[in-house]
């Protein structure tokens, strides 16, 4: 058969549940980025994107999360005096 639309989405267990469920809009707002690369970032397999029924497709506070401290980047600061 043919590639599955979405592979890399994941279904929620029950201990999952604990865990604040985003759209895509609240991830965008979340992390201050397009909803366009928010959908490009879930088709790469760098945030992990859950089902819940048929097309509603959610993303966990913990994953955005670990995402927004892999990209963070920190600048060295200026040494005093100079």
């Amino acid at each position: 058969m043919g590639k599955r639309k979405y592979e890399k989405t994941q279904t929620l267990t029950q201990s999952d549940a604990s865990d604040r469920l985003f759209t895509r809009a609240e991830v965008a707002q979340y992390l201050n980025i397009g909803t366009t690369f928010i959908e490009q970032l879930r088709r790469q397999g760098k945030l992990p994107s859950y089902r819940l029924s048929g097309k509603c497709i959610r993303y966990k506070k913990s994953d955005c999360d670990v995402l927004l401290e892999h990209c963070f980047i920190v600048r060295p600061s200026a040494k005093k005096g100079e």
